[in-house]
């Protein structure tokens, strides 16, 4: 018995005549509950129970309904309106009745997050009538990444109080009085977001030196949470890819950025997209597959309707600011919201699909050119007169000083004395480019990879077998990056997953193929995989290269 779900609807189906019936329409998002033992079945009927009054609940609760909801990831993929800026206002100018925080900094560069303000940068308050704005971090050399909490009273932002010294994460209260250092990272901590229940998310930014490498989870970016006072801070994302926190969505799952394929950086420019993953480092999916060209997609938030804002940029970009996009709720890909010659940056949502960004002008004779901050309407596709301009200082990001709704709670079901995590596929045959969507080889194992992350080498975990169906179900080792490769019988390699993944301890992450449409929703079946006794193939046991008990 396992639920699946895709597309607008959710259905169940159960026993071996694969009979389905449709719970709700809901947002896009795919379910996969392995059940091949007794204690299976107990877990996922009280998650179907609790899925039940959740969709129950917001279906009669317009208020509550999630803005987002992410589908998994397949194992091999983890997977136009016009605009212009006119020379004077637009017949309606936008307007925000909060208080903006604004970043402001002399000097603005592209490319790497902690070098983005080489002459420094502070964070300014401005009243919406005010024609300056006032200074919250004069006494540190940069501020950045200003993130507003629920109540509106308090502000996360990344600072560090010297130019030699490394990125940390700070609050303060809004009128900037009360900052106090929450991390004590031994590297550059930056893009904070407040999660529910009084926790955070950060990008921390390793290097390669020795003391850094010695983690177990390598070199690059990752993603950790921690409480708000700094203590329980942890790693929840276990792979290459430069992690990068954008936003959390109202759903509770985090908004990532990171290199797509996930490989380790080679120092060069990478196409980037956007990821989602749970607060305890579980179900990461790529929010969409993007298979237009290679693009740094990076500064996403999400509007009140569910839609995605981001900044897409080419790869070669000189430049801080990049093309304005979205994904509207329920579309399968993005579109531009402007043309590629007006580029700009940090959109932050107003109210609607309004959003503020950040965007270059001229000020002034002899002045050269600043960021300056224009109001943007997603519908009309127009933006205002400038909002607020400085001849000296960029205005590089801003956000409304106002109280807003706490994203929802994930509740973990981790086990951290399980020590393994689960993969399940149901059709492993199952692949968007190829030839009407299916592998035509047959296919009878799979292997899988795993890489250290000190050395960046990888090594064979083990292998699993594949079921007439496509279907397969093993264990391993949790929070270690595996990647998967599909074999036909004589041992020769069908198909590779480039990107690496991990599991977490106790986590069964499922997919439904080797890069299928995720547009389409899985046939309603039960998997050969589940009905063996003998089932997952434990490769999370040390010598089990052929996959034997």
């Amino acid at each position: 018995m396992y639920c699946t779900g895709s597309g607008r609807k959710l259905s169940i189906s159960g026993g071996k005549n694969g009979t389905a019936r449709t719970l709700s329409t809901v947002h896009p998002s795919r379910y996969i509950l392995p059940m091949s033992r007794r204690s299976h079945a107990c877990r996922a009927m009280l998650l179907i129970l609790g899925l039940g009054f959740f969709l129950t609940s917001h279906a009669t609760n317009s208020v509550a309904i999630p803005r987002n909801v992410p589908g998994y990831a397949g194992l091999f993929a983890l997977k136009s309106c016009q605009a212009h800026l006119p020379a004077a206002a637009s017949a309606n100018p936008i307007q925000t009745d909060s208080d903006l925080i604004i970043v402001e900094a002399p000097v603005v560069l592209p490319g790497t997050l902690s070098r983005r303000f080489p002459k420094g940068s502070r964070l300014a308050r401005r009243a919406p009538s005010a024609q300056a704005s006032r200074s919250l971090t004069p006494d540190f050399f940069a501020a950045a990444d200003p993130r507003i909490s629920f109540d509106g009273a308090r502000a996360l932002f990344s600072g560090k109080k010297t130019a030699d010294s490394l990125w940390q994460i700070w609050e303060m209260n809004a009128d900037g009085t009360g900052a106090r250092q929450i991390t004590h990272c031994a590297s550059d901590c930056m893009q904070p977001a407040y999660l529910a229940h009084g926790l955070i998310v950060y990008t921390t930014i390793f290097n390669s030196s020795p003391a850094h490498a010695t983690r177990s989870i390598g070199e690059g970016s990752q993603i950790w949470t921690s409480k708000l006072d700094g203590t329980d801070a942890q790693p929840i994302t276990f792979g290459p890819g430069d992690f990068q926190v954008e936003t959390v969505l109202q759903n509770g799952t985090i908004l990532l950025t990171a290199r797509t394929p996930l490989l380790p950086s080679n120092g060069h420019p990478a196409d980037r997209e956007l990821y989602t993953i749970r607060l305890d480092g579980t179900a990461l999916a790529t929010l969409r597959c993007d298979h237009q060209h290679p693009a740094i997609r990076s500064q996403a938030e999400e509007l009140d309707d569910g839609s995605v804002v981001f900044v897409k940029a080419l790869l070669n970009n000189q430049s801080v600011a990049g093309q304005l996009a979205w994904i509207r709720r329920g579309a399968v890909h993005n579109e531009p919201l402007a043309p590629p010659s007006i580029q700009v940056m940090s959109p932050q949502p107003i109210a609607g699909n309004e959003v503020i960004v950040s965007h270059e002008t001229a000020i002034g004779t002899g002045s050269g050119t600043k960021l300056a901050l224009y109001s943007f309407d997603a519908e009309s596709g127009k933006f205002s007169s400038p909002l607020f301009q400085d001849p000296k200082l960029s205005a590089v990001e801003a956000v409304p000083l106002a109280a807003h709704e706490s994203p929802r709670w994930y509740w973990s079901t981790l086990n951290a004395d399980l020590k393994r995590g689960y993969f399940i596929c149901l059709n492993g045959y199952l692949a968007q480019d190829a030839p009407q969507g299916k592998i035509a080889a047959k296919l009878a194992r799979v292997r899988v990879l795993t890489l250290d992350a000190a050395t960046q080498h990888e090594s064979l975990l083990g292998e699993a077998p594949m079921e007439e169906d496509g279907s397969f179900y093993i264990a391993v080792p949790p929070d270690k990056p595996v990647r998967f490769e599909v074999l036909d019988a004589a041992g020769s390699m069908v198909r590779a997953q480039k990107s690496w993944i991990w599991a977490r301890s106790g986590e069964e992450h499922g997919c439904v193929g080797c890069h299928e449409d995720r547009a389409l929703a899985p046939e309603n079946r039960w998997p050969m995989a589940l009905r063996r006794f003998d089932t997952p193939t434990r490769l999370d046991l040390a010598n089990h290269v052929d996959g034997s008990k």
